[in-house]
Order: C-alpha cells, then sequence, then structure tokens
C-alpha cells in the first residue's frame, strides 16, 4: 500500500474533544516560610501553561497570602495548595491542619503593615470562603478564592 493513502480500516482523523471536568492541579508543601513562594510560583505555572496570564498577578498575589496565613498561623508541618480550574472560572484552595476559621477580611484602617491578607484578597477576588478539610484528616479546613477568566473561544 501507499504509505501517502491512510489504509480504509483505520478511524477518521477528529479533533479532540475539550474536556467539560474541570482541571485539578495539586501540590503538598512543607509549612515553611518559602511555601507561599513555591505555591504562587505553581498557580503562575498552572494559569500560564492553560492560556490564562491575564490572571496571574492577581492569582500569585491572593495565593501568597493565603498561604502566608497558613505558615504564620496555622498548625502541622504541611499545606496543601490546589489549583481547580472550570473555565472561565479558576479556584485556588489552602489547606492546613488548623481548624480555626481566618477572621479580619477587611482592609485595616490607616498604615498598619500586618493584618491585610485576607482583605486583599476579598478586595481581589470575584468570590473566597472556607472549605472542609480532605476526607484523610490531614488538613482539618481550606481557604479559596476564585477568579473569572477568559472562557474557551474569547478573544483578547
Amino acid at each position: 500500500m501507499d504509505s501517502d493513502h491512510e489504509s480504509d480500516d483505520r478511524p477518521p482523523r477528529r479533533p479532540p474533544v475539550p474536556s467539560r471536568d474541570p482541571y485539578v492541579y495539586t501540590l503538598q508543601s512543607s509549612r515553611h516560610a518559602t511555601s507561599p513562594k513555591v505555591c504562587r510560583d505553581f498557580v503562575a505555572c498552572v494559569l500560564n501553561s492553560v492560556g490564562q496570564e491575564e490572571l496571574v498577578d492577581t492569582a500569585t498575589l491572593c495565593t501568597s497570602e493565603l498561604a502566608t496565613n497558613a505558615f504564620l498561623h496555622a498548625e502541622g508541618d504541611s499545606l496543601m495548595l490546589r489549583v481547580v480550574i472550570e473555565p472561565p472560572r479558576f479556584r485556588v484552595l489552602v489547606y492546613d491542619a488548623s481548624a480555626e476559621l481566618p477572621t479580619g477580611a477587611r482592609l485595616p484602617e490607616g498604615d498598619r503593615l500586618r493584618g491585610r491578607g485576607l482583605g486583599l484578597v476579598a478586595a481581589l477576588a470575584d468570590a473566597w470562603g472556607t472549605a472542609e478539610g480532605d476526607t484523610v484528616g490531614t488538613y482539618a479546613k481550606g481557604v479559596w478564592f476564585e477568579l473569572a477568566g477568559k472562557a474557551e473561544g474569547d478573544e483578547d
């Protein structure tokens, strides 16, 4: 058979059908001073890889705030970052071992340097909140934020 012609017993070539399932990326990290940087770099990599570059600055700032809170205020020796992409929505969850729910989601008045993290997340994200911990029991709670990205097929 001529190599330029396809055999009749092969299926026709069709473009892949995009999945309707969410994309989920997970990172487990030590609860360490470097955790916020590792988490925000991971989120930036995921967003750049899936064509949502316009969300990188806001997403990395919000991720850094949640990971910093987990480092400073949580218990246990690790945290888990989960990135969920359900176009056009993008959600980041940071899980830690502390059952204590976050407080203070307002920007403080004046020039206080501490206590601004959740206020920034609340101001920049389209939505945010808390989630129950994992089913295994390693993490007691999650704190998440969500951003709306461009839908598939949207032009810049």
